[in-house]
This record gives structure tokens, C-alpha cells and sequence, in this order.
């Protein structure tokens, strides 16, 4: 299997410090927080020289050049559960949903939203949010903008919060991502999506505020705060 270019610049930068990945998830992640996370992102980027985060800046165009290709694309999961050992599967019980398998289970329950209103979508498990991402492919499969979407989505792990969260904001997803327990009912912390201020009731005409890469991109724009647009 090829190598994507983000994944050779984290590979490579591993050779002189530890974890990069995770490194270019949070920085991605605080990207997509609608200016939640700008001390988080300095102090991430501050681990690294400016040529190494011209490095990842440059692994980060990789990334959103593939969503803005295929929004529905899961950039994580295959290189997140690679990394992830079979006893930390075994004990933690992080098993991901196969993409092709999402798309199958999320065809059979999707649904235009009642007109007037958005469609309320719970993921109480999110991992890296492949399940998600499935239903906004399902739901503009209907000829339903993704815009009609309010997403909830949780997970007790705080990385996979990352993953999801840069997954669904470069997927123009409207979602709100916690860390926290489904289970309690604990949330720890929560960050919306770029897309989540856009959202907006179903008209009942199909194929109406259709996204396109363009409009992602604006989206990124009016929420990332200035100083974080400057460094990266």
C-alpha cells in the first residue's frame, strides 16, 4: 500500500521526535475548533523548529486536499488502528467501523430531514467519526445537503475526539464533538465544527445548499481565528 504524503512527513519527523502524529491531529483539531483550542495550537507548535512545522503545515494541505477530493473520506483510521497495539485493542476495545461497512449500515437508516427542521444524528461512540461520515454520504446520496445535519458526537478517548473532529470540520459536517461518557453522561469537553454554524432547517427541496470544496474552505475562514491562519 502507497504511503500518503502527510503520512511520509510524519514518519519522517518521528525519527527526531516522538508521536508526531498525534501532534499533527491536535494541531489539525484545533484548526477545526471555531477558535476554541489557539493556546493549544501554539504550544503543540512550539515543540517544533519552523522548518519541521513547515513540514506539517505542509502534511495538513495534504489532509485537506483529500477531504476537499472526498468529503466523506476518513483520513485516520486505517493509520490510527495500524499504530494502535492488539493488546491496547484487546484491552481498550477500540475497534474501528470498516468505511465500506458504515456506508452499508448508514444506507438503511437514513432519511431526509422533516422540512423545516435539521436531522438530529447521535454518535455515542464516535472514534475517528467513520460512522458519521456515512451518513452525510448517505443522506447527499438522497439529495440532502449535509447542512441539514446537527451531529452529537462523543467518545471517552480524547485522541479519537481530535480525529473526529478534524474528520467531520474538513467534511463541512455541522457537529458538535465531546469528550466525554456516553455511559454517564460525563462530558469533559466539547468543540463545534466550523460547519455547525451553518447548519440550517431542510427546505423540502431536494438538492437545495449543496456543499462544495469552495464552500468548506470559506466555512474554515470565518472561523479560524487570525493569529492560528498566520502560523500555519
Amino acid at each position: 500500500m502507497t504511503t500518503l504524503p502527510w503520512l511520509k512527513i510524519v514518519l519522517n519527523l518521528e525519527q527526531r521526535h516522538s508521536d508526531v502524529f498525534r501532534d499533527l491531529v491536535t494541531l489539525a483539531a484545533c484548526v477545526c475548533s471555531s477558535g476554541q483550542r489557539e493556546d493549544e495550537y501554539r504550544r503543540t507548535a512550539a515543540k517544533f523548529t519552523p522548518e519541521e512545522l513547515s513540514g506539517l503545515c505542509e502534511a495538513f494541505g495534504d489532509l485537506l486536499r483529500l477531504k476537499l477530493a472526498d468529503p466523506f473520506l476518513d483520513l485516520f483510521s486505517e493509520a490510527y488502528m495500524g499504530r494502535l497495539s492488539q493488546h491496547a485493542q484487546r484491552h481498550l476495545g477500540e475497534v474501528y467501523t470498516p468505511s465500506p461497512v458504515a456506508r452499508l449500515m448508514t444506507k438503511l437508516v437514513m432519511h431526509p430531514p422533516v422540512p423545516g427542521e435539521t436531522l438530529k444524528v447521535a454518535e455515542p461512540a464516535a472514534g475517528s467519526g467513520t460512522l458519521v461520515l456515512a451518513a452525510a454520504q448517505a443522506l447527499e446520496e438522497l439529495g440532502v445537503s449535509r447542512l441539514h445535519l446537527q451531529v452529537v458526537a462523543t467518545d471517552l478517548n480524547p485522541f479519537a475526539v481530535d480525529m473526529a473532529l478534524v474528520n467531520l470540520g474538513l467534511a463541512g459536517i455541522p457537529a458538535v464533538v465531546r469528550h466525554g461518557n456516553s455511559l454517564t453522561g460525563q462530558v469533559f469537553r466539547e468543540y463545534s465544527t466550523p460547519a455547525w454554524h451553518f447548519a440550517c432547517p431542510y427546505s423540502g427541496e431536494p438538492g437545495t445548499n449543496r456543499l462544495q470544496g469552495s464552500d468548506v474552505l470559506g466555512m474554515l475562514g470565518l472561523t479560524v481565528p487570525l493569529p492560528v491562519k498566520a502560523t500555519g
